[in-house]
């Protein structure tokens, strides 16, 4: 026996108003259960706003990950390059000795011009092409290479070419030069 049922035998209430009572809450249940299912929807809503915000976030953090290690695989390779540019210099250059004629050179900013005083046959090379100057990050600076080191250099570290005659002079005697 339920409680309507005792209250109806008690005479405490009608079973009009005991009907009344009992459609009320059942609207009031279908009306929560209503309400059960929008809390439901708006909880997987929410859930779904979350996880998309996340996501978003986790993407973001994924592509700033990615930026830096691409900028530092791009300074290590730069740094290997140089290295390797400074190594190519310092294997294959020419020494400069007791040298009495000025050759004159641009500076790496190019913005002045240099000196370096090298041997004669070696001026001559320089203006020939067969020899150029290069910057080697070294104590001396300025290097003196053969041409197809400058061309090695070149391919890696253009900028570190400091002087090279690609048009190359004559150097035959006047004599050789009538013979032909």
């Amino acid at each position: 026996m339920n409680l309507r049922d005792q209250f109806l035998k008690a005479g405490i209430v009608d079973k009009k108003r005991a009907d009344q009572v009992a459609r009320e809450a059942k609207k009031e249940q279908k009306i929560a259960q209503g309400q059960q299912v929008d809390k439901a929807t708006l909880a997987r809503q929410e859930a779904e706003r979350v996880a998309r915000e996340r996501a978003e976030r986790e993407a973001e953090v994924a592509r700033k990950r990615a930026e830096a290690e691409a900028r530092e695989a791009e300074h290590r390779r730069t740094q290997g390059v140089a290295a390797s540019a400074r190594a190519i210099l310092r294997q294959n250059r020419v020494p400069v000795r007791g040298g009495t004629q000025r050759f004159y050179y641009r500076s790496p900013d190019g913005k002045q011009a240099w000196k370096l005083m090298v041997p004669e046959w070696m001026a001559t090379d320089l203006r020939c092409g067969r020899l150029c100057i290069a910057w080697c990050d070294d104590p001396e600076g300025a290097v003196v290479i053969d041409a197809l080191t400058a061309n090695r250099v070149e391919k890696i570290r253009p900028e570190l070419v400091l002087f090279r005659n690609r048009g190359g002079i004559d150097t035959r005697d006047e004599e050789q030069l009538y013979e032909d």
